[in-house]
């Protein structure tokens, strides 16, 4: 697949096929461009850990629902209003009571406290994303756990140094693949300084 139709097809999918196992080889697949990210110093931090065992995954499910449906609500005023917030939140919530069964759940993991480790987690989990999607499978990041991440690291045994960064569910997609509306470039970019629009001619 060309990398600017990975880059422009690979949105949120929420909604994966619980029936259908993602093979191993495919995994390997994407962890290993995962470690190909930029990493500062290339001090290459990042750890993953891969959950396919059906009752973990159960159990990091239910941490995440009961933080989704504690946070979620927020956005329900502006869904009365803005039918593609509500698509979000309807799809959201979906994921809040599924994420257990998704085929596989990875974990980005980094010592906690570095400095900047942050730089060097998010390109490795894009990466990831983009090779799912080259490959077919369907991807979220979400980080809601977080309101309650010493739960998942009792359930995953992660030890106090260590910081999880994200849940990416990952599996074949119910939903369809295409672009996400985005606003236009010619509305997101300055150019030679805050405000100067329209000097990219």
């Amino acid at each position: 697949m060309d990398v600017f139709e990975a880059i422009r097809t690979t949105r949120a999918m929420r909604r994966l096929d619980a029936s259908r196992p993602v093979a191993r080889a495919d995994l390997l697949e994407v962890l290993e461009a995962a470690s190909k990210a930029p990493s500062g110093g290339n001090a290459q931090p990042v750890e993953w850990i891969v959950v396919r065992d059906p009752e973990l995954r159960r159990r990091l499910g239910e941490i995440y629902r009961v933080e989704a449906h504690r946070t979620l609500p927020a956005y329900e005023e502006r869904a009365r209003s803005d039918p593609a917030v509500a698509r979000m939140l309807r799809s959201a919530l979906h994921l809040a009571d599924h994420l257990g069964e998704a085929p596989v759940l990875l974990i980005p993991c980094a010592p906690a406290g570095q400095v900047r480790v942050e730089g060097s987690v998010y390109p490795a989990i894009q990466n990831l994303m983009l090779a799912a999607r080259a490959l077919g499978l369907g991807t979220t990041l979400t980080s809601m756990h977080r309101g309650n991440e010493q739960a998942v690291k009792d359930v995953l045994g992660v030890p106090d140094e260590i910081r999880t960064f994200a849940i990416i569910p990952l599996g074949y997609p119910l939903g369809r693949w295409g672009e996400a509306r985005r606003r236009p470039v010619g509305e997101t970019t300055h150019w030679d300084g805050w405000g100067r629009r329209g000097q990219g001619d």
